[in-house]
């Protein structure tokens, strides 16, 4: 009996490996990233390293109170 629980907990476990267990993407960094435009100099800039204020991205502190004035 514990032999047969054992086998089919084998067989389960190599099912789920195999075809149910979704991989995770791999992390590259060759993936595009978004490029948004800074609304006062109107350069591009990483949005992910870009300023958010009121709804309008901004490159640098500069041109954040710049754009504010």
């Amino acid at each position: 009996m514990l032999k047969t629980l054992i086998f089919l907990g084998l067989i389960f476990g190599i099912i789920w490996f195999f075809f149910i267990r979704k991989p995770k993407a791999p992390q590259s960094s060759n993936q595009e990233e978004s490029m948004v435009q800074c609304c006062k100099c109107q350069t591009f800039v990483l949005q992910n390293e870009a300023i958010l204020s009121n709804g309008r991205y901004y490159c640098s502190n500069e041109c954040l109170f710049e754009g504010q004035k």
